[in-house]
């Protein structure tokens, strides 16, 4: 037997030629492009730094639900979202004009609405938020400041102030639906 020694380029070929050697490496190539791209997704994937928080939107569900039962005429459920001072003077309203008459005129009020759009809160002393609320009608827009306390665990609507015509960008054009669907 002649032994002459292998060549080292013939016995790469060989182990280059066998299906194991082969596997072995796809799955070492696969592995290595996972963790090269679960490290730069890290990276990437990461959320910007948060501003100041945003405030909860609980603090408006008054001023939703006082729309949303003023649009099906609920006078309950419209005074139940108001406190304070607010809710003193729709109580005297009641007694001086009576509760029919106060639900026609919310009724009434809340289907004028073509939309209502509520603006980010200003805090306020005593833990108070002011809501600019621009309400769209076929006429054109009025703000509203809403101011909103806390009231036991709820928030309740403590004054509405009625700040005249304002401009809306972009003007709507279209019914967005009664107020009883809006707010969600």
């Amino acid at each position: 037997m002649d032994a002459t020694p292998e060549r080292p380029a013939s016995r790469l070929a060989r182990v280059a030629a066998d299906r194991r050697v082969q596997l072995a490496l796809l799955v070492v190539a696969v592995a290595l492009a996972v963790a090269v791209g679960v490290a730069v997704g890290r990276r990437v994937a990461r959320p910007a730094p948060a501003g100041p928080a945003a405030p909860d939107l609980r603090q408006a569900h008054a001023i939703w639900d006082s729309w949303r039962s003023a649009a099906t005429g609920d006078v309950d459920a419209h005074l139940a979202c108001f406190a304070g001072e607010a809710r003193r003077g729709l109580d005297a309203e009641v007694a001086r004009e009576g509760r029919e008459r106060l639900r026609s005129r919310i009724e009434a009020d809340a289907q004028a609405a073509l939309g209502i759009e509520l603006r980010p809160p200003t805090p306020e002393s005593g833990g108070r938020l002011r809501f600019p609320v621009i309400v769209q009608h076929a006429d054109g827009a009025e703000r509203r400041d809403y101011v909103v306390s806390r009231s036991g665990s709820d928030w309740k609507i403590c004054a509405v102030e009625r700040r005249g015509p304002c401009a809306v960008d972009p003007p709507y054009g279209k019914r967005l639906g009664p107020p009883s669907e809006q707010g969600e």
